[in-house]
Parts: structure tokens; sequence; C-alpha cells
């Protein structure tokens, strides 16, 4: 008999090959993968429509129970309630689904990388869970008509996801209103029919329907906050314009017109004109046609200029029903947001007095997002403004910071490797459309990023004060100005292009630490990335430990010799493997068909991962590293005992 793990590592090495199994066991065993892997997309399919249905039932319900006199605010009734319960009772099942069956597990989170591949490429943020979680409390806050306060640190995407959160808002309220309606039509054409009925047709059109959504484009009102803006220019701009007092009509009209209001002019004269001699009768006419005409030209041919209202961003958004985001909301001054106050506390379908405006009706889809930087005792924004409480607690404040990421360990080590957010992002930042790796000495590679992604989150730990001692005994690190976020972290990933032209410490110097004007912080951060096991000396580096307030290393300083990058050759790994290299392994296959029941043994050795490959190679680095690491710290501690 052959053993399951010897066929699974056949398989997933004819995928990264692209190389089908053509006969024999082995095709058999892959035959039935995939079938099992089609039938978990169907089931997957099927949540996900049954999910869309009772949210689009809760939806309906919600609205049409807020309409009822007697309901006031509320918009809870047992019929909601019905619904919400069903919707969790789905999301268990497919959690229980995936932690059960492997070939679910499998599909769930090769859908789950297919759509980030596609977000980051397409410019949004990628869904990982933090993420996704800040988008269900700005979504649930909006829903009910409650404005959000963004905050976090600078380069976490703030601006980005409120500005992603506004147009998910519009598309999931457009996706819902055209569901609802079909629902709600197709209830009234078919007054018998029964939940399973119903599914059925609503699975005939949902579809249709999501992916009508996903082609409009949906745009919020945007303002850009500064010390400058004033409350005017959110709502109303007094503009001079300069106006033709022209006609549009042709020339046969207006000289029509203008010998229809001269003749009105004798007739209403008449009297007084009968009583002249016909050659003064004659002179008063020529002398009335003439100031008639001039006056007429004056008046179509002149320019002037008039004061003209425009409306601005919120004002319009009230208008329309459309979001408005205020970037940096915190930098405009106190007195200007106050402004806001009405607006704040008043819901859709309600009226709001805006002074200079008047009272407005606030129309159904019109919500605020505001952004902000969060200062700390070590960070400081300048021009930022702490918002008054009265004012803040109008908003659902929601601290958005960066993404977790575990800082101590090896790859191998991670129990459950989906917590590591960062490195998944880092990852999938380097996937092609489908999912896919190619990397040069993967083994290597994937150990560096690993190292990467620890690097920078132990760098926003202390940029968010949340450092420890690097050795346990001595100061906590602090830095000020300058972090290994996310947007850094990308242009370092861009500038490496998988190694063609510098490895991943020369990538760090141009696309980050070279860009740090703080001494102290870059210095700081060189330490930190010696740790983590870059700029080491077998590479052509020296970075030395230095006290605060010592001199920024330099590129001079640190480069001891130059060396050619020889780039190795890019090696392909397949989507199932970035699956588990992100996602981890997954539920074991325990069963099999009956008709290869007889023919595979299930060992207990099957489950493999791109981390199982790497951990013989981590083993070497550390030894290779170790040397150069305690010498470091060492060097930290005598300096510390010397200060």
């Amino acid at each position: 008999m052959e053993r399951l793990s010897v066929l699974e590592k056949q398989r997933l090495e004819n995928q990264r090959s692209h190389r089908p199994a053509k006969e024999g066991l082995l095709l058999s065993y892959t035959d039935y993968v995939g079938q099992r892997r089609r039938e978990a997309a169907k089931t997957l399919c099927q949540l996900e429509t049954e999910s869309f249905y009772e949210e689009t039932c809760l939806y309906l319900g919600r609205r049409t129970y807020c309409r009822n006199p007697n309901a006031g605010r509320r918009r809870s009734s047992p019929e909601t309630r019905e619904h919400v319960r069903r919707i969790n009772g789905l999301r268990h099942r497919k959690s229980a689904l995936m932690a059960m069956n492997p070939d679910v597990f499998y599909k769930a989170h090769a859908e789950m990388l297919l759509a980030d591949v596609s977000d980051e490429q397409s410019g949004r943020l990628i869904d990982v869970p933090y993420l996704h979680r800040a988008r269900k409390l700005i979504a649930a806050s909006l829903d009910a008509g409650i404005p959000v306060y963004l905050v976090g640190h600078l380069g976490s995407g703030k601006t980005q996801l409120a500005v992603e959160a506004a147009q998910d808002f519009m598309r999931r309220r457009f996706l819902m209103q055209e569901l609802s309606e079909a629902l709600l039509s197709y209830r009234n054409s078919h007054p018998d029919s029964g939940r399973e009925e119903e599914l059925a047709w609503f699975s005939g059109i949902c579809t249709a329907a999501r992916e009508k959504a996903a082609k409009e484009a949906f745009h919020p009102y945007f303002i850009s906050g500064s010390h400058n803006l004033t409350a005017e220019d959110m709502f109303t701009e007094k503009t001079l314009k300069l106006t033709q007092a022209g006609s549009r009509s042709t020339d046969e009209d207006q000289l029509g017109k203008l010998t229809e209001n001269f003749l009105a002019f004798c007739r209403e004269q008449e009297d007084r004109l009968k009583s002249l001699a016909p050659e003064k009768q004659l002179e008063l006419l020529l002398a009335g046609w003439k100031t008639y005409s001039d006056l007429y030209i004056s008046k179509n041919t002149g320019f002037g200029t008039v004061v003209e209202k425009v409306e601005k961003e919120v004002l319009k958004a009230l208008r329309e029903g459309r979001p408005v985001i205020i970037d940096e909301i915190n930098t405009i001054a106190m007195s200007n947001l106050i402004a806001l106050n009405d607006i704040l506390q008043h819901h859709a379908g309600q009226e709001a007095y805006i002074t200079g405006v008047g009272t407005v009706k606030i129309a159904e889809g019109f919500c605020l997002i505001g952004t902000g930087n969060l200062s700390t005792g070590t960070v400081s924004y300048e021009g930022t403004n702490v918002l008054n409480p009265a004012f803040q607690s109008r908003f659902t404040t929601i601290a958005y910071n960066y993404v977790p990421q575990s800082t101590e360990g090896t790859l191998a080590e991670q129990k459950d490797p989906a917590k590591n957010e960062l490195f998944r992002m880092v990852i999938e930042h380097l996937c092609d459309a489908e999912g896919c790796l190619s990397l040069p000495e993967p083994e290597v590679t994937i150990d560096a990023l690993w190292r990467l992604a620890q690097l920078a989150r132990m760098s926003q730990d202390i940029f968010e004060g949340h450092g420890k001692s690097l050795d346990g005994a001595g100061d906590v690190p602090v830095l000020t100005e300058s972090v290994l976020s996310i947007r850094n972290l990308i242009h370092v990933l861009d500038l490496w292009n998988l190694g063609e032209e510098m490895d991943l410490s020369m990538a760090l110097w141009n696309g980050f630490l070279g860009s740090v004007t703080n001494s102290d912080d870059r210095n700081l951060l060189l330490s930190l990335a010696v740790r983590y096991g870059f700029f080491q000396p077998q590479d052509g580096w020296k970075v030395e430990s230095r006290a605060r307030g010592e001199a920024g290393q330099r590129y001079e300083d640190i480069r001891t010799q130059e060396t050619i990058c020889d780039p190795q050759p890019l090696v392909d790994l397949s989507r199932e493997d970035t699956v588990r290299l992100i996602f981890g392994k997954g539920p074991s296959r325990k069963s099999l068909p009956d008709a290869l029941k007889s023919q595979i043994l299930v060992d207990e050795n099957m489950d493999v991962s791109v981390a199982d490959f790497m951990e013989a190679d981590s083993t070497v680095r550390e030894l290779q590293h170790s040397a150069e690491v305690l010498e470091q710290i060492s060097r930290q501690d005598t300096d510390q005992s010397n200060r």
C-alpha cells in the first residue's frame, strides 16, 4: 500500500511544476481531491448565498419595522432577531466545516487569497481579520446613523480604510435595495411560497445583483482637513461670477422682439403723439427707436459680476445622501468643527440647521467619517488638536493602528500562522493573480520575509509606545518620527523586486532606513534590523550600536564592501503552497473512498507545508547568525552600562 503522505507530496510537487498526474494511483488520488474540492466550493457557495438571503431579509425587516410609527428609533423586532440568529448559525457552520474538512478549509482560504490579491492589485487594502473587524465596526455605526472617527498612527492605512468603508457602505446599500425590492416583488406575486422556494428563487438572482453592484462606481465626498479650513468651506463657498447678459435666440428673433416692444411703447404713447406736428412725431419716434435699440444691445451684450453661492462637500452629501470623509479632522480648529454639531446629532429623514444656509433635510444614505492621527507621549503630530470631548462623543471612535504579527520565533514554530497578518500581507503582495508565488531559494527567502515582517511589527510596537527593553534590563527603546509601517514595507518589497538587483538588507536601506532623518530613530532601527538577521557582516555590513544623541549612521559608515547581487533562479510555488504558508496546514484528511482505501494507507505524517522544508535551513541560519547577534547584544549592554 502507498502512504497518503507520499501521494500528497507528489500531488503538491506536480502542482508546483504544472505537471498533471498521468496514470496510476496518483492520478486516482488527484482526481478524488479535485472532486472533493469542487463539492466544497459548491457547499461554500450555497452557504454564502443563504447568508446573503438572510441579510437581505434582515435589511428588509429593519426598514419595514423602522417605518412603523410605534417603533421609534428601534430597529430590532422578533423577525429581525431570527434573521440574525440564522446568519450567525451559517457562520458557525462554515467555521465548523473549515475546522473538520480539509477541502473546505483549502477552498475557503483559496477564495480568500484570490480576493486579497485582486484587492491588493486594484489598490484596495487586504482584508486581514484586523481590518475586517474595523470594517464591521464602521459599517455597524454607519448603518445605525452614527458618524465614525477613525484614529491611529501614521502609515496604518486609516484614510484608505475610510474611503473603502464609505464605498462599501454605498455599494452594500445599493445591493440591499436591489435585492430587497426584488424580494418584495417576488413575495407579492408568490404569496404562498415558503422559505425553501423563496431561497431557490433568490439563488438565481443573487449572483447577477452582486455583479451589477460590483461594476457600479461609488464615490464619497472627500475633504482634506487643515487649520485653514473654515466652517463655510465645508458647506458653501461664495464666489464672484462673470456673467454675460446675452441672449441665445437668433438675430431675427431678437429684432422681432425689439420691434414688438417698440410698437407697444408707441401704442401707449399714441394720444400724446397725436397732439404734436407730424415732423415732431417722426423726430420723437426716431429718437425713441434709437434709445430702445441701444438699451436692448447694452442689456444683451454687456458683462458683469454676480455673487454666487457654491455648495461644498458636506452640504452636497446631505442633500444627495452620500458619505463624506473629513481626513485629518483633528487639524481643523474646534471653533469651526462645532458647525457640524447639529448634523451629527440628527439622522436621515430629519432636518439639520446649517448657519448661512438654513434648514436642510438629511437624505437617506448620508454618513460622515473622520480620520485623525493619534499623538502619544513620545510621538506628536504637528498641527493636530485634541478633539473637544463633547464633540467627539457624537462619534463612534475606532482606534486603527498596525496589523497583528508575532515578533518572536520562526515561522515553523507558529502554532496558528493565520494570526500573523502582517506576514500574510507581505506574501500576498508578492503573489501573482492566481495566488501563486515565484521566489528565489524559497526556503531562504520565506525565512527572510518572515523576519522582515517581525522587524516591521517590532518597530510599530515601539512607535506605538508598547516597546520593551531589548535585553530585559536596559532602557525602553523609543521611536519618535519613523516606523516601518505597511506603506514603507511595501516600498521596500517593491525595491527588492525578488532579489533581482539587491538583497533585502539593501532594499531596507534604500527604501526606508536611508530616508530616516532622525539620528536616534535610524540608529535604533538599524540595531533592530541586525537583531532580525539583516545587515550581517558576512554580507558586507558593519552596524555599530550607538547611544541616543549620537550621530546617525550613514551608508558609508555601515557598508564595508560592495557586493554584486547574483539573482538566483525563481522557483514556483502553487496556490496551495501559499494557502498553507499563510493560513496553516488545516485539518488532516482522515478518510478515503472505498475505491482508494485498499490502496492507500492514511498515515500520521501526511501534513506537509512550505514551513516544513524551511526548518532545516532555519536551524542552519540561526547557528550562523548566533555569534553576531550575541556580540551585538553584548556591545549594547556595555553601552548602556557606560551611560
